[in-house]
Parts: C-alpha cells; structure tokens; sequence
C-alpha cells in the first residue's frame, strides 16, 4: 500500500507516535502501546487494514486485541 508504515503509537489520540515505518528510529520501550496494521489495497481505490494492539514489556510483548475466531460464519 503506499500508507508507507506497518503500524504506529496508541494513545489517548487514535494515532500517535511513533511510526513503525523505515524512516522512523524510535526504540521501543516498556509501557509503550502500539498497533500493527498491515494493510491490503483492493480494487476501487479500496483498502483492508487488520490492526493488532500490543503492549510493549520487560519481556514478550502483550497482545491486548481478542484473537478472532479460528473460523468466521459470514451470513
């Protein structure tokens, strides 16, 4: 997609700093929360974005988003 970022800060504002892009150096670091948020680009100018929020820790990162189901019934 031409977003050029795979994700970014998740704060009190939707987006924040900073951004998981090339161009940015930022180190991170525990208690920082962020998102990954690839993105698909489809016919018509449309485009998919799935986003994941993480929290970053001393350790693993903790994943804050409910995993979806294996399966999704679409009706």
């Amino acid at each position: 997609s031409d977003i050029g970022r795979l994700g970014h800060g998740l704060g009190l504002r939707l987006t924040e700093w900073p951004s998981i892009a090339p161009h940015d150096e930022t180190v991170l670091e525990p208690g920082m929360v962020m998102t990954l948020e690839p993105s698909l680009a489809l016919a018509g100018g449309r485009m998919m974005v799935s986003e994941e929020n993480i929290v970053i820790t001393d350790g693993p990162p903790e994943l804050l988003t409910e995993r979806a189901p294996e399966e999704i019934v679409v009706t």
